[in-house]
């Protein structure tokens, strides 16, 4: 059956940030287009405005009056400043609003009011065609309410216009050349920037599959706690493996020896034609697989336990519940009991942080231990909280572990002892369990004399 596919390539980082880059990059270029382009028209309407005003402050320095009428001298170099290209026309009007000089058709619309404020700018039309316009006041000695001799000169737009344009245009060629320049200076730089990912991909896929050693890279700060992550999962992976090698190696040593004597005593008994010694065999080949059977249920405990010890314990358990339905559990399927039973616990929950499976498993081997070899009439199981810490005690009134075997019990596969057959998992198994839960085990004997199991764990206190 075809794995799924979880994980689906979404578009390139690459492409991605070049994208966003170059968005970032056009928005940039177009505010600073309008930008200049106003920029630009502002600027050339203002040179063009100060030349129209020059010009039209000069004829104005050349009216003057006399004999009761109204004089202007026109300067050719008051029209030539405005230069070619464009079409200028001018009036002159005396108070009474009459033009003297110029073009007579040439009749905008006067502010008398405002002469005094100096040159004033506007836009108008002549003959249908937009022009700007610099009118300027020039005061007479005459009386009335007008005492004003105006001069009005116009130009046509073209020249302002093919000069802001031209700015414009250099611009916009500039901006773009340096936009194309810095996207491309962008792109190679995040090409470079995440070369350290291509080498980082490259080494992954050049490794062999057995080799889990850490990746040997020089990578920049950024991209130091991706490889330090894969490194340690790389770690994760080859300490599972190696336990997985071991669970596998050490089943296959514990396991050869049992198998191959039930398949010698199959031979024996298939060859066999005495009833007395059938049955001797019969019985033999019944220990040797009910031994076989338990062998295997430990073994797989084992793997279980060693399989579990590296996750995280971060549910809160409370260890008295859990004692309670395990002793409920081993003793519901038990046809003999001690007469003396008892469970001695706190009323108040008795939290640590753990993983239930695991603790579940070797409360239960303690118990089976205590019931299988020894507790012939006692059986006392006392939970006690002591300080920052509970301590789980198993009591039984049977002969206990030699002070000499109690450092060997702790390691996998230790003989049993005392002629019974095989090798014991139970205790290495608890063993694991305690360290991985940050406790212990140890051996004692009661002041009462009874043999002792006493596991040590750490509370867990609930955050404020």
């Amino acid at each position: 059956m075809q794995r799924t596919q979880h994980v689906v390539a979404g578009r390139s980082l690459y492409t991605r940030l070049v994208t966003r880059v170059g968005a970032v990059l056009a928005v940039s270029a177009g505010a600073l287009l309008i930008a200049i382009w106003i920029s630009t028209q502002m600027a050339a309407n203002q040179a063009y405005d100060r030349i129209l005003s020059g010009s039209a402050l000069q004829i104005a320095e050349n009216t003057w009056y006399d004999n009761g009428a109204v004089n202007v001298d026109v300067p050719l170099a008051a029209l030539s400043m405005l230069g070619t290209g464009d079409h200028a026309i001018y009036a002159v009007f005396d108070p009474q609003g009459r033009v003297i000089a110029g073009d007579g058709e040439f009749r905008p619309e006067i502010p008398w009011n405002e002469l005094e404020q100096g040159p004033l700018l506007r836009d108008g039309e002549y003959l249908g065609t937009p022009v700007r316009m610099a009118i300027i006041g020039r005061r007479m000695p005459v009386d009335g309410p007008h005492p004003w001799a105006v001069i009005v000169l116009a130009q046509t737009n073209n020249a302002r216009t093919s000069f802001a344009q031209s700015l414009g245009s250099k611009a916009l060629v500039l901006i773009v050349a340096m936009s194309v320049l810095t996207l491309v200076a962008a792109m190679f730089t995040l090409y470079q920037a995440l070369a350290p990912l291509k080498r980082i991909e490259a080494a992954i896929r050049e490794r062999d599959l057995n080799d889990l050693s850490p990746l040997a890279l020089t990578v920049p700060a950024e991209t130091h706690a991706l490889v330090s992550a894969i490194n340690a999962f790389m770690q994760r992976l080859a300490v599972h493996r190696a336990t997985m090698r071991r669970v596998i190696g050490d089943a296959a040593h514990q396991l050869r020896t049992p198998v191959t004597a039930l398949v010698s005593q199959m031979e024996m008994l298939e060859t066999q034609t005495d009833e007395d010694k059938r049955r001797r065999h019969l019985d033999q080949l019944r220990e040797r697989t009910r031994s076989l059977g338990a062998l295997v249920n430990q073994l797989i405990n084992h793997a279980m336990v060693q399989h579990r010890s590296d996750s995280s314990l971060q549910a809160p358990i409370d260890l008295g519940q859990l004692v309670r339905e395990q002793m409920t559990e081993v003793l519901s399927n038990r046809e003999r009991t001690p007469h003396d039973l008892a469970l001695d616990m706190p009323e108040t929950p008795c939290l640590i942080r753990g993983d239930a499976i695991s603790l579940a498993e070797a409360i239960k081997n303690i118990l089976d231990n205590a019931l299988q070899y020894g507790a012939p009439g006692l059986l006392h199981v006392r939970l006690e909280a002591r300080l920052e810490r509970y301590v789980l005690g198993f009591i039984d009134d049977g002969r206990g572990i030699p002070a000499a075997d109690w450092e060997r019990l702790r390691k996998p596969f230790s003989p049993r002892g005392e002629g019974r057959m095989g090798a014991s998992l139970g205790l290495s198994i608890v063993e694991e369990v305690m360290r991985a839960h940050g406790g212990g085990m140890r051996f004692e004997h009661t002041p009462e004399g009874y043999f002792a199991v006493a596991l040590d764990f750490p509370a867990y206190r609930e955050p404020a």
